[in-house]
């Protein structure tokens, strides 16, 4: 029997490298990228395309150094999968760079209006709502090299990760509504305001879309007198909410005193509610008037209270324990202790709910009018010492009146109410949370940050190589989520302790490859027999739902170029 045994067995893993090599086929990424970005004649193995499939794909695999892409293609035969007659010695990093610069130079914008608008033709992809928001992607080092002035410039900004210390650059994306798919990036130098970024963007929505009737949803950097006049002068339509500025603060609070009726909203097993009415403002000497609509919701009302009420029992606790330190130290004037009292306020937030008066109630001793030993009814003069007192009071109707309007967030848009009623508005704004997915998808799952590029046309060029691996991400998931729907059965044995499981996320898929290789055994009579590993119910029931067909795992479909 021992005989029998064949140790001569070569194996390397492949994942999901063929279901990548069906959506990108599907996408046509190569075809697009070299029909339009022209290739250096030297360059005789890789085209700008395939090298930036290999990048896509090291990016769907965590490999986010350019140098680590050759490694990463020796050890499997992922990229073997993709492109068969590739050497994986030609993923160098300067042949990766090049197809970088290339990019850039040929114009990054170009490329996201053909590459999106063909797939959004090939999966239907609609684009009625489009989500807008920015974030700041951390860099490290130097990263200016040869940089030309129209190159961003990655320098120290406003850090939403509150690290100062690093210089960034500033992401923006646009996501449709319909799965949140990934429509439109930029790149903006690091110290760039995201106001002054969104209108640039809804013209460039505009290109890749063809139209104009589409609604920009955006956050309340949007409601700028500015960017609501240019979209609505343009024929565009926006949605975004109003900062608590004092004059929207005030159109909010008078709304909520005159208004006599709402509109009943059911929304995920509870009932919102809502009204309108017209916000009027004046730009460059032309009046205004939108729409602001007033919603209420259930849960940020229960978690605004509770914020409420902890911070009025903050300030109570903080009042106490500072009376036990007033007169001694530095709390020994009255303007010291009402300077101390300001600032419980400030920092708690609370200063319509309590006001505070400093009383002083000087304690009077006596001594001797004249110092050494005192004589028999020596003469005693009186000595005042000051000793205050803090009496807090609450406002308890002014709290109560702002716990009627915490549960209120006013929005404002420009769209009329024939085709745009209360309730699309809540749903529409509700849903801003896909594009902020998004870039938790890119920064925690795959590790965009830090960027190690050491040029501002790479970086910028990459991230939008990191925009179509995001693309295929949602393509995967989308598809898999309408076909389960059609079939009206989810996955089974895909999920511990679950069953019928119907929005799955694509990463959770995909992981379900992870342990299927390909490989070769060296028989006895010195042939070879290639095989790829034999796939489970669970992974051709992802295969279904994904649309793949199950023959993209049989190595003669993947290797035999016959």
């Amino acid at each position: 029997m021992a005989n029998d045994v064949n140790n001569n067995v070569e194996t390397k893993p492949i994942g999901f490298a063929p279901i990548l090599q069906h959506y990108f086929h599907k996408c046509c990424i190569v075809d697009i990228i070299d029909q339009n970005v022209p290739l250096d004649a030297r360059r005789k193995m890789l085209t700008h395309g395939q090298a930036s499939i290999a990048m896509i794909t090291a990016i769907l695999f965590q490999v986010m150094s350019l140098y680590k892409v050759c490694k990463f293609a020796r050890e499997s035969n992922v990229l073997d999968v993709i492109f068969p007659d590739i050497s994986p010695d030609e993923y160098f990093d300067d042949r990766l760079g090049d197809t970088l610069d290339a990019i850039h130079k040929f114009g990054i914008g170009n490329l996201e209006l053909l590459i999106t608008r063909h797939i959004i033709e090939a999966f239907e992809i609609q684009t009625e709502i489009c989500h807008n928001d920015t974030t700041c992607a951390q860099v490290y080092g130097e990263n200016n090299k040869n940089r030309s002035e129209q190159s961003i410039k990655i320098s120290y900004g406003y850090s939403k990760q509150y690290r100062k210390d690093l210089k960034q650059l500033v992401w923006s994306m646009t996501a449709s509504s319909d799965s949140s798919f990934p429509l439109f990036q930029q790149t903006y130098s690091g110290n760039t305001a995201d106001v002054e970024t969104y209108v640039e963007q809804w013209h460039h929505l505009i290109d890749l879309l063809g139209k104009k009737n589409f609604l920009f949803a955006g956050d309340s950097k949007v409601a700028t007198h500015g960017n609501m006049a240019h979209i609505n002068d343009h024929g565009g339509y926006f949605l975004s909410p109003l900062p608590m500025y004092a004059s929207y603060q005030e159109a909010l609070f008078k709304a909520l005193d005159k208004h006599d009726h709402e509109t009943l909203i059911p929304y995920k097993d509870q009932m919102n509610r809502g009204f309108e009415v017209p916000l009027t403002f004046e730009h460059e000497n032309k009046s205004y008037t939108f729409r602001m609509i007033i919603l209420f919701d259930q849960g940020l009302f229960y978690r605004r209270k509770k914020s409420l009420l902890e911070r009025i029992t903050k300030t109570q606790v903080a009042f106490d324990e500072l009376a036990q330190k007033i007169n001694a130290y530095k709390l020994k004037t009255k303007d010291s202790i009402e300077q101390a009292c300001q600032a419980i306020l400030k920092k708690h937030k609370t200063q319509a709910f309590f006001d505070f008066v400093v009383h002083n109630d000087p304690v009077v001793t006596y001594k001797n009018a004249r110092p050494g030993r005192p004589a028999k009814n020596a003469e005693k003069i009186a000595v005042y010492q000051d000793h205050f007192s803090i009496e807090l009071n609450y406002n308890e109707s002014a709290c109560t009146k702002a716990q009627y309007q915490i549960g209120y967030y006013p929005l404002v848009t420009n769209k009329p109410a024939s085709g745009f009623s209360i309730e699309d508005a809540m749903l529409a704004h509700k849903n801003q949370y896909k594009v902020e997915h998004l870039y938790k998808r890119s920064k925690s799952g795959y590790n965009l940050e830090p960027i190690y590029l050491q040029t501002p046309d790479r970086i910028e060029a990459y991230l939008f190589l990191f925009k179509i691996a995001l693309q295929i991400l949602v393509l995967m998931e989308r598809t898999a989520r309408i076909k389960i729907a059609e079939r009206d059965k989810g996955l089974d044995n895909f999920m511990p302790n679950k069953r019928d499981v119907r929005n799955p996320k694509t990463e959770n898929m995909l992981a379900m490859f992870e342990f299927v290789v390909c490989g070769v055994i060296l028989l006895h009579d010195g042939s070879r027999q290639y095989f790829v590993s034999k796939l489970t119910e669970t992974q051709k029931d992802i295969l279904s739902i994904l649309d793949v067909p199950e023959k993209c795992y049989t190595h003669q479909y993947l290797f035999d170029t016959s």
